[in-house]
């Protein structure tokens, strides 16, 4: 039986046609699950942070550049910082504190009497009545000399003439700090008063030779001539060489080429030019050749010193 070429021809044509077209029907099927699919990967993206600051609420999404960190007000406010207390009050508890070293204890008390304030020279008097050991309260007395307070001077006074000897020991080296009028004289009345303890004046004598007044090298060289203690004429000699050499030279060259002079004083005077400020040398030289022996060897002894 043969077969109708119409009816094949009609076959083939219907399958030319809807082949594409089912093929076509397959892909925008897959298109459309592969958009499906990543539209839910976006969504489910966009509700999952992938990266958060450690120092902020901010949150940084995938594919997203990250933004400047803003941090949230504060709500409550910072912890307090501790004010620390005030230099004069540091210096204070430096001062009364029993621990602390003697020297930074002294120290404390010359900076309370720089400060200089109503507070700071309250704490230094009420230092001098409290049971501190005599050298912080010598080192209080010895301090107020820098004060500028009106009272010090009276109070300074008094410490110089107490009982406590350690204590009237910095006094005076407080009024050579003033360095006024009425200091050379207290200090001038301490030295030649007999019944005042020895190391007093001695002290005295010292702190004479650190007042810049021609008053106080006149008292200095009245009491080497005048007083006849050993130990207060040595300490005259040596408050005399604290001042320039240049104010004092002439004194010591008629000193020592006096025949009244012995040669026990003239060998504490020439120990004495020894540490003066200035060009001792040339003078000291003088009397390596003197005709007493004593006097010779210290001079020489000097000179060897200052080499």
């Amino acid at each position: 039986m043969k077969s109708n070429p119409s009816a094949n021809n009609s076959e083939g044509i219907r399958l030319k046609v809807l082949a594409p077209l089912a093929l076509l029907m397959v892909l925008i099927l897959i298109a459309a699950i592969v958009v499906k699919s990543r539209s839910a990967g976006r969504a489910n993206s966009s509700t999952q942070p992938t990266a958060t600051s450690i120092h902020s609420n901010t949150i940084v999404h995938s594919g997203e550049t990250p933004a400047r960190v803003y941090r949230p007000a504060r709500t409550t406010p910072p912890p307090a910082v501790a004010v620390p207390p005030s230099e004069t009050d540091r210096l204070i508890a430096l001062l009364m504190d029993s621990n602390t070293p003697l020297q930074v204890r002294r120290q404390s008390a010359r900076s309370l009497a720089g400060i200089g304030t109503e507070q700071a020279v309250a704490a230094l008097k009420a230092g001098l009545t409290n049971d501190l050991p005599p050298h912080v309260k010598a080192g209080i007395a010895e301090s107020l000399g820098q004060s500028s307070s009106p009272e010090v001077a009276g109070l300074l006074r008094e410490l110089v003439t107490g009982k406590d000897e350690t204590v009237a020991r910095g006094a005076a080296r407080g009024l050579a700090a003033r360095g006024d009028a009425d200091a050379a004289n207290t200090l001038g009345d301490l030295l030649f008063n007999e019944q005042t303890p020895l190391s007093v004046r001695t002290e005295a004598a010292l702190a004479l030779g650190d007042v810049d007044l021609p008053a106080a090298q006149d008292l200095l060289i009245r009491a080497i001539s005048q007083i006849h203690d050993d130990d207060v004429v040595e300490s005259a000699l040596d408050g005399m060489s604290r001042r320039p050499f240049s104010q004092t030279e002439e004194f010591f060259r008629k000193y020592l080429n006096s025949p009244d002079v012995s040669a026990e004083n003239k060998v504490l005077a020439i120990e004495a030019v020894r540490d003066a400020d200035g060009d001792v040398a040339k003078f000291l030289s003088n009397y390596v050749n003197d005709p007493n022996a004593d006097v010779r060897t210290a001079a020489q002894t000097a000179l060897d010193f200052l080499k």
